[in-house]
């Protein structure tokens, strides 16, 4: 299947599985609408098989795509990488924050659709950036109970604090995407890359939401995007 429409398809799940509930809704419909023109006369006159022989074709393709994104999504790496980040990550150290009588601890992940933002020549500019606009940054350590000890980043201004966390295991993605796309370096393959990137970043970011919210840790939780807005 063409990678471009799966690319796109991706960025729309729910329009593609709202089409394919309604298109196979409608061919049920369609069919027996059929079956029911020799009893029901206002029916008689209607074309059904012309009707199916347009729409089914539509249906079907919409199936197949739907079903491909439901496998993707079902293995798909940044899921993994969710769950890890979650449960490896921001799970033991809130938990850790509030054993060291933390009593609100709040982490900042840095959110972005592009991979190479990660990058540690990128975070290091961020960094700069956060500096110049007089925050505070500064490392601790944390020595997990139910992970590897983990050094944290903390982040002040005046008497707000927060800790932050650039989710750099998406890096893991990059090679990835090569796999994927199994192309030679060249600009229509590098737009491809750059999209199913985006795609696989959505991914991990709406997985990670959902985790949050299933393990009550939400309201521990912030987004900073590349403006690097820390506080209100």
């Amino acid at each position: 299947m063409n990678h471009k429409i799966l690319i796109w398809a991706g960025k729309n799940q729910k329009t593609i599985k709202t089409l394919s509930i309604i298109l196979n809704i409608l061919t049920i419909l369609l069919i027996a609408s059929w079956i029911l023109k020799m009893f029901v006369k206002i029916l008689a006159d209607i074309d059904f098989e012309a009707i199916l022989a347009c729409i089914t074709p539509v249906a079907l393709s919409i199936n197949q795509i739907n079903r491909k994104l439901l496998e993707d999504s079902e293995y798909s790496p940044a899921g993994v990488l969710a769950y890890g980040y979650v449960y490896n990550f921001i799970l033991p150290v809130i938990t850790q924050l509030k054993e060291d009588n933390v009593a609100r601890p709040k982490i900042c992940i840095y959110k972005t659709d592009k991979i190479s933002d990660l990058t540690e020549k990128n975070i290091d500019l961020l960094k700069a950036d956060l500096k110049n606009k007089n925050y505070i940054l500064s490392e601790i350590k944390l020595n997990l109970k139910q992970a590897r000890a983990r050094d944290i980043l903390t982040i002040e201004r005046g008497r707000n604090q927060v800790y932050f966390d650039f989710p750099n295991t998406l890096l893991s993605l990059f090679s990835y995407i090569d796999y994927k796309l199994d192309t030679k370096s060249n600009s229509h393959a590098e737009k491809e890359k750059v999209q199913l990137a985006s795609k696989l970043m959505a991914e991990f970011y709406e997985t990670l939401d959902q985790l949050l919210i299933d393990n009550r840790l939400t309201h521990y939780v912030t987004y900073c995007d590349f403006n690097m807005k820390i506080f209100g």
